[in-house]
């Protein structure tokens, strides 16, 4: 198959540690064949198939795409044909195609892995439910990204084979903390469960020195030959990281990555340069382009946030004691974030060796500085007036008057004087209230009053993660700072009643438009995420008028769906069942809330 790659180049230079391009690659021609056939399952479907074996099968209610895994030889090809990987499209999750300008991000594009879809899912998750994970469901709003990290050898020779296994897990550790950082707004955490480490000569067949695209797409080729078959297997994984220390790129090229493609079979993966502890921040960035993030102040209005240290920069500036994502990143990862369902299992429990709670307590400051700079390097001592936790200076014995940094500080923990260690910047004596410190949830508040007096509303109670505040890089809670209760669900005497009606014709005399009064009815907006917004139609013109806010909680999302429930501006779907006398199970599947409604004993009481 022959790709025409039309590079556009975006460079992103972090100093000594970020660097980006951007490539389109169109998508093949393809040639329709209809062929019919009836499955086992009895539904239809027709392949369309071009010469190069990239192809889709279409059922009644889904897809599958099919695409070569790799290119080989012609002669072995006639022989014993090509590898394919197949994975569904689903028909109700569109994500955005990196192959037409519109969509075009900061990161790479996968073009002759993603040629035909941009979508997520495996195959085997449609057609075969007996190997469904039997792990449980993870916690409402929790995110589990599942990592397999593939490890060169030029990574293995440099910390040596005794000691590499430490320096990952503390730099994985570190990347958890930073997707653990409040300013994400989602509670996402980065799961380790498998290490490979290749040998030598595997290493140079993937990394081809000074290709960044061709690189990454051998990179992400044997991280899909690694997967293992069984979802349900504690090894399988949601996303690859690799890491190197070879030159995949252009000086100073730190990390290259598809855009989207979190759980995708092939592209779900990042290429890393391995470089010290402040590799995590290349990692995290990586990760967030695959998660659906652009970088700060390109394509969006968050350029301010640069200078303060944001992940997501151009030019990364974040260092372990300034780092947040910018509100861009948090926004454009909730955009996709609810469609990674891959993301959504418990991770199994994996043995590895326990860590400090501070990562700098395993490692000096000649050791990190070894990491970052080379063989060699050590603490620059030709300078003792500054605090040495302000930022770690290095320099090699040839030239110690020649001291380089990455500008920032030592890992927490690093020891700096007798008895004292680097924390936040400073060096200081270490005592149990300045250490990290997870939040934990207060008590809830009593239920506050129904939002409709009969047709069934909606109540509230709070809670605050208070009990103690996350301090010093603790986590904050997990779970939702709310919990909600359907009541009143009796009648109302008027059967014909129209809540959305009654919102609307309240502002019959309020509401001006167009310099006129107008007889508001209720208008079911066309796109179902505006359903819980207030949109209200003139009955003198038809013009359809946004109110500028949402409806009031009970009302139905839907005049089709007379089960849809409006809560909080969220269309909420609960499904009855009379498991128990008296106590009715009500599930809300948009993924966010589950509760039971209690007898009146235990209404009464909460």
């Amino acid at each position: 198959m022959q790709w025409n790659k039309m590079p556009e180049n975006n460079l992103t230079n972090k100093k000594e540690e970020q660097l980006h391009f951007a490539s389109i690659i169109p998508a093949p021609r393809m040639i329709l064949l209809n062929i019919k056939r009836e499955l086992p399952v009895q539904k239809e479907f027709s392949l369309r198939k071009e010469e190069s074996g990239a192809g889709l099968i279409r059922m009644e209610e889904e897809e599958f795409f099919i695409e070569p895994l790799e290119k080989g030889l012609a002669a072995k090809e006639a022989e014993q044909g090509r590898v394919h990987v197949v994975y569904r499209r689903p028909s109700n999750s569109r994500l955005p195609s990196l192959g037409v300008p519109q969509a075009l991000d900061t990161g790479a594009s996968l073009g002759s892995l993603d040629s035909l879809s941009h979508t997520l899912g495996i195959l085997e998750e449609r057609i075969n439910s007996s190997r469904r994970r039997a792990r449980r469901h993870a916690a409402d709003d929790d995110y589990n990204i599942e990592v397999l990290l593939g490890v060169d050898d030029s990574v293995v020779q440099f910390h040596g084979k005794e000691h590499v296994q430490k320096y990952l897990l503390t730099l994985m550790n570190i990347v958890n903390e930073i997707y653990h950082d409040e300013s994400l707004g989602a509670h996402i955490n980065v799961v380790l469960v498998r290490i490979i480490l290749l040998s030598y000569g595997k290493s140079m067949s993937l990394i081809e020195i000074g290709n960044p695209s061709q690189s990454l797409e051998n990179v992400c080729r044997w991280a899909y030959l690694q997967q293992k078959p069984d979802t349900d297997h504690d090894e399988y994984h949601d996303h690859a990281i690799f890491l190197t220390r070879q030159d995949f790129g252009p000086s100073g090229m730190q990390g290259y990555a598809p855009v989207t493609g979190m759980c995708h079979p092939v592209r779900s993966c990042t290429l890393n340069h391995e470089d010290g502890f402040s590799s995590a921040f290349v990692v995290a960035h990586e990760t967030g382009h695959v998660l659906g993030m652009e970088h700060d102040g390109q394509g969006n209005r968050c350029g301010d946030e640069v200078r303060l240290g944001s992940i997501m920069a151009p030019l990364v500036q974040a260092a372990f004691h300034r780092f947040h994502w910018s509100r861009c990143s948090q926004q454009e990862l909730s955009r996709y974030l609810h469609s990674y369902d891959c993301l959504r299992d418990d991770p199994f429990a994996h043995d590895w060796p326990a860590l400090p709670q501070l990562p700098g307590l395993h490692y000096s400051m000649n050791e990190q500085c070894r990491f970052d700079f080379g063989l060699g390097y050590m603490m620059c001592t030709a300078f003792r007036t500054f605090d040495p936790c302000k930022q770690l200076w290095c320099s090699h014995p040839d030239n110690p008057y020649f001291c380089k940094t990455k500008k920032g500080p030592p890992l927490d923990g690093t020891m700096c004087a007798p008895g004292k260690h680097c924390f936040k910047g400073h060096c200081i004596w270490l005592t149990p209230d300045i250490l990290k410190r997870d939040g934990n949830w207060g008590t809830w508040s009593p239920f506050g009053s129904c939002s409709r007096t009969c047709g069934t509303g909606v109540k509230f109670r709070t809670r605050q993660c208070d009990n103690p505040h996350p301090a010093n890089g603790g986590r904050t809670c997990s779970g939702l700072g709310y919990d909600f209760q359907l009541c009143n669900s009796q009648d109302c005497p008027d059967t014909l009643a129209d809540f959305r009606e009654e919102q609307c014709r309240q502002w019959d005399l309020y509401f001006e438009h167009g310099d006129a009064q107008h007889h508001w009815l209720p208008h079911e907006h066309r796109d179902a995420k505006e359903r819980c917004h207030l949109y209200c139609e003139s009955k003198e013109t038809g013009e359809v008028v946004s109110m500028k806010r949402m409806v009031h909680d009970g009302t139905r999302c839907s005049y089709k769906d007379a089960f849809s429930l409006c809560v909080r501006g969220d269309c909420r779907i609960p499904f009855f069942s009379s498991n128990q006398v008296g106590l009715p199970h009500t599930v809300f599947v948009h993924g966010l809330q589950a509760f039971l409604e209690g007898t009146q004993e235990s209404m009464e009481n909460s």
